[in-house]
């Protein structure tokens, strides 16, 4: 069986890195970028199970990620990080088709908790 495949979006390199040092040891298979156009880029090349975005970032956020990757004919499921959690956040993802949402405060057990709950379907 193959590896999930993981693309990590964050602008905070220690984020990013601390992702993939984590689910590479989980046996995932992990990339990494540090914005929202060149997540887009790397989606167009190669599908990705998940995709693990950060809401706030320059350029295209999370938000515009998530609405571009819905338009792909399979899109990956998405996962939105925060550190700026707001009431509406999880209502939003949800009416968005997005997969699963983190505050960065819980992110790495929740993060592996959502990964494993999505390969065991």
């Amino acid at each position: 069986m193959q590896s999930p495949k993981v693309l990590i979006v964050d602008d905070e390199f220690l984020i990013r890195w601390s992702l993939v040092q984590l689910l590479s040891e989980e046996e995932y298979e992990v990339t990494a970028v540090e914005d929202g156009w060149k997540a887009i880029e790397m989606a167009m090349l190669e599908h990705f199970d998940f995709v693990i975005t950060d809401l706030s970032m320059p350029g295209l956020d999370g938000w515009g990620l998530l609405d571009k990757l819905m338009q792909f004919q399979f899109p990956p499921r998405v996962i939105v990080m925060t550190a700026d959690a707001e009431e509406d956040h999880r209502r939003t993802l949800k009416e968005k088709g997005g997969w699963g949402y983190v505050e960065k405060s819980y992110l790495i057990q929740d993060i592996k908790g959502i990964l494993k709950a999505g390969c065991q379907e």
